[in-house]
């Protein structure tokens, strides 16, 4: 089922604009006024800087335009189930969300599907390669909170001949699962 949610809504994809996200930056190490040092303790209690609650800031707009697709994200639905999902296109297609209470055992299997066994940061994923109707491939990876994360990568005719998309689906994971994966 996990599956079939990246090709749903890859199919239905539309291209997204330009960037106005940010990258987060690391703190200062010079000192400071006492002022901006109380308001350091306040900072720790708020939400982490990356969030499985906000898909479409797991990724700076840099990381998403050197995978091949749009400096911002789009926030939407799977097509197929209704999860929260974001997508970047330009010359890529790259879909991540994830669901509660699913593993890599619910990736589809069939004719036209491959399914190679591997890790992401050490954690228990799956490549999956649909080839019909257009080629995906979606990297889903089991976090240790019970969820499934999944990056699923189409390449759109733009960057054909440019991209893999099974290359890109594992960038893209590698990048984002350290940031994500105790959530």
């Amino acid at each position: 089922m996990a599956a079939a949610v990246g090709l749903a809504v890859l199919t239905v994809l539309s291209a997204c604009d330009s960037a106005t996200a940010g990258q987060p930056e690391p703190k200062e190490t010079t000192s400071r006024s006492a002022p901006e040092s109380t308001e350091e303790p306040t900072s720790e209690t708020e939400a982490p800087d990356y969030s499985l609650a906000r898909l479409c800031e797991l990724l700076s707009p840099e990381e998403a335009e050197q995978l091949g697709g749009s400096a911002e994200g789009k926030k939407t639905n799977s097509v197929s189930d209704g999860h929260a999902v974001c997508q970047w296109s330009d010359k890529i297609t790259l879909v991540v969300g994830s669901q509660n209470d699913m593993t890599t055992a619910s990736a589809e299997t069939g004719p036209g599907i491959t399914l190679t066994r591997t890790t992401i940061d050490g954690l228990t994923a799956v490549q999956q390669v649909k080839t019909e109707p257009v080629t995906v491939c979606q990297v889903m990876v089991e976090l240790p909170s019970g969820k499934l994360f999944t990056s699923a990568v189409s390449v759109l005719s733009a960057g054909e001949g440019q991209y893999d998309p099974c290359q890109v689906a594992t960038q893209a994971s590698n990048l984002i699962i350290p940031r994500v994966k105790d959530q």
